[in-house]
C-alpha cells in the first residue's frame, strides 16, 4: 500500500511540475553553464492586423541576442516555392470533385464572404491546405502575418542570422499529414459551425493576449482530442517536434545568445519546450 501511495505521489508531482503557472509569452533561458542568456518567445503565426507589436520588453530581449532561431528558416529563398508546391493537389482531383456539389457550394460561400477568393481560385489545392485556410477565417478580422515575420524583419534590419529548427519538408509532412477523409470532415465541420469556429478563435486570441501559455496548450490539446473536428495527431504536431528541437536549441544557446520563437502552444505541457529545457538543467523564467 505504501508503494502505491509513493507511486501516486510521484505521478502527481510530475503533473504539477509540468504545469506552467506564470503568464508570459517571453522566457529567459539561463544556467547549466551558459555564458550568456537566451530567450524564447511564443508566437501565433497569423494575427489580426494591428495586434503584432515589438514592445520594449520583447525588443530588450531581442537586442541581447546575436541570432534568431525560428521553426523554419524564414530567410530561405526556396521556402515559399516549396510551401506553394506542397499545398497543391497531387492526385489530379480538384477540391470540387473531392467535396461534392453541396459541400463545395458551402465552401465557396465561406470564401466569398471572408476573402477575395472563390472556390474556383483554390480548386487545385489539397484538402488539408484548404481546411487550414478556411479555418483561419475564424479570426473574423483583417488578417496579418504574426510575430514570426516581425522577428525576421528585425533580424534583417540588425544583420542577425536566421536559422530554423526543422526543414520545410518535415513541417509540411506534419501539417499536411491528414487524409482527405479527415480533411473533408474538418471542412464540413467548419462550414456548418462557422459561428462556433469564430467564437473559439476569439477565445484563443484572448488567451494568447493574456499570455497564458498553459491555457493555450490545454485549448490546443482539447481541439485535437475533439473527434468532430479532425486536426491530426497532437504527439506529431507538438510533442515529438518539441523533443526533436531540444538538442538543436541546446547546441545553439551554448554557442551564443539566441532569440528563439516558436508557436505558443509548444511552450507548455509535460513535453513542452519550457519543461524539456528545465529537465535538461536550464533555468527557464518568465520575463514579465
Amino acid at each position: 500500500m505504501k508503494n502505491i501511495f509513493t507511486l501516486t505521489f510521484l505521478i502527481l508531482s510530475q503533473i504539477i511540475f509540468a504545469q506552467i503557472n506564470e503568464k508570459s509569452l517571453l522566457w529567459e533561458i539561463s544556467g547549466n553553464g551558459l555564458k550568456q542568456n537566451s530567450y524564447i518567445f511564443g508566437t501565433m503565426h497569423i494575427m489580426c492586423a494591428g495586434d503584432v507589436e515589438m514592445t520594449s520588453r520583447i525588443q530588450n530581449a531581442f537586442n541581447k541576442t546575436q541570432s534568431v532561431l525560428l521553426e523554419l528558416d524564414m530567410d530561405d529563398p526556396s521556402l515559399m516555392m516549396k510551401m506553394m508546391q506542397a499545398s497543391l493537389s497531387q492526385d489530379g482531383k480538384t477540391v470540387s470533385e473531392k467535396l461534392g456539389k453541396e459541400l463545395s457550394a458551402k465552401v465557396d460561400t465561406i470564401l466569398r464572404k471572408n476573402s477575395p477568393m472563390t472556390l474556383q481560385m483554390v480548386n487545385n489545392l489539397n484538402l488539408p491546405t484548404l481546411s487550414m485556410q478556411i479555418g483561419m477565417f475564424g479570426l473574423d478580422c483583417e488578417m496579418d502575418l504574426g510575430y514570426d515575420m516581425l522577428f525576421v524583419q528585425e533580424a534583417k534590419a540588425n544583420n542577425k542570422e536566421i536559422h530554423g529548427l526543422e526543414s520545410v519538408e518535415l513541417q509540411i509532412q506534419t501539417l499536411l499529414s491528414q487524409s482527405d477523409e479527415e480533411s473533408k470532415k474538418a471542412i464540413e465541420y467548419i462550414v456548418n459551425n462557422f459561428g462556433e469556429v469564430k467564437s473559439e478563435m476569439k477565445k484563443l486570441i484572448t488567451t494568447y493576449k493574456s499570455e497564458d501559455v498553459q491555457d493555450l496548450y490545454d485549448m490546443t490539446k482539447a481541439t485535437f482530442e475533439d473527434p468532430k473536428y479532425p486536426q491530426g495527431n497532437l504527439d506529431d504536431f507538438l510533442d515529438n517536434r518539441n523533443v526533436a528541437w531540444i538538442p538543436i536549441i541546446e547546441k545553439s544557446i551554448k554557442e551564443k545568445p539566441i532569440f528563439i520563437a516558436v508557436g505558443a502552444a509548444h511552450l507548455a505541457g509535460e513535453k513542452g519546450v519550457i519543461n524539456l529545457l528545465r529537465k535538461e538543467g536550464y533555468k527557464v523564467t518568465a520575463v514579465k
